[in-house]
């Protein structure tokens, strides 16, 4: 009977930790190495941005995609936040938010939200790009 108990209560256990890390948090599926380069940063910021823009149907393998791509841009966008300085690097946090909620929301499916948070991105990028 203990062993029953004991087995019940693990089997209780497992299943709520199974549910707390089904919340809306990243899961690191990918290392990239950080950007050290403003040359290096330019040039992944520039090429993923555009491999976003060319997302439209936001289909689960577009998703899936969109998710990979934003483990680089985070980094671009990191090198960003560390070397810049007053309106620039405020922007960069701004944009660095904005690529964190793309990034969980395509990691979990969430199609509507993948596109409200794009749509955000293109126009933080888009202003952040005129002013480098």
């Amino acid at each position: 009977m203990k062993k029953r108990i004991y087995y019940l209560s693990f089997v209780m256990l497992m299943s709520v930790a199974t549910l707390s890390l089904a919340d809306d948090k990243p899961v690191q599926h990918l290392k990239v190495e950080d950007i050290t380069t403003a040359s290096e940063a330019d040039s992944v910021f520039n090429q993923t941005t555009l491999q976003l823009k060319s997302m439209q149907s936001l289909n689960e393998q577009e998703l899936h995609d969109i998710h990979m791509i934003t483990y680089s841009l985070e980094k671009a966008i990191a090198y960003y936040v560390v070397n810049s300085n007053g309106d620039q690097k405020m922007s960069a946090e701004k944009i660095a938010e904005v690529v964190e909620q793309i990034h969980l929301a395509s990691e979990n499916g969430k199609q509507g939200k993948v596109r409200t948070y794009l749509d955000e991105y293109f126009e933080l990028a888009d202003q952040f790009a005129k002013k480098r």
